[in-house]
């Protein structure tokens, strides 16, 4: 996972930190006999693995849907990991709360898209108000970005059930505050028909 580490360290880049097609291919080009290696492991096939290093040069090169799909997932993990790392202490801190919690929070319980889009709607000062540091790292790292209890776990340094129990109290005060604002708009509703 080098290829995650690299940009935590080193030095600021023109152009606002963004790669220039050429930096984004020396990077195959600077790779190539290990990005080989790992596709001869894949396909066992000299020429097939051949094919895929030059085919992934291609797709980066061309920007292909694939190559910024991948980009953009990158860069978000990216973000999410430089902010963990700007507040674990407040994380830790948090962390205590939620020992004692049990929840039954299933795995597979994730915001939908139309949840998300409504919450981007939300001042995020009444979020950070709302909730904890580890509430809202749960509710952005399962709820939003849809990782795994585990992986949450892993990338913020606590138990499963303390992740858990703290995107519970996150998915709580959503439903909460989902409802107090429904019944306000349907009260405005009412009223603009009166």
């Amino acid at each position: 996972m080098e290829w995650l580490y690299s940009t935590e360290r080193g030095q600021e880049r023109p152009n606002g930190g963004l790669a220039s097609s050429h930096e984004i291919q020396s990077a195959f080009d600077v790779q190539r006999e290990y990005l080989y290696w790992i596709a001869l492991l894949i396909t066992g096939d000299e020429a097939l693995a051949n094919q895929a290093v030059v085919n992934a040069s291609t797709l980066s090169a061309n920007y292909s849907s694939v190559f910024r799909d991948w980009l953009n997932g990158w860069a978000k993990y990216a973000t999410v990991r430089a902010a963990v790392r700007e507040v674990r202490d407040l994380i830790s801190a948090s962390a205590s709360h939620y020992v004692d919690s049990s929840s039954k929070q299933r795995d597979d319980e994730v915001l939908s898209d139309d949840q998300i889009m409504w919450l981007r709607h939300i001042d995020p000062r009444e979020i950070i108000a709302a909730l904890d540091p580890l509430a809202r790292c749960a509710l952005a790292l399962r709820g939003i970005q849809h990782a795994s209890l585990a992986d949450c776990a892993l990338l913020l340094d606590v138990s499963r059930g303390i992740v858990a129990g703290a995107y519970s109290q996150a998915l709580q005060w959503n439903a909460e505050h989902v409802g107090a604002h429904a019944a306000l708009n349907n009260k405005d509703q009412m009223d603009s028909r009166v």
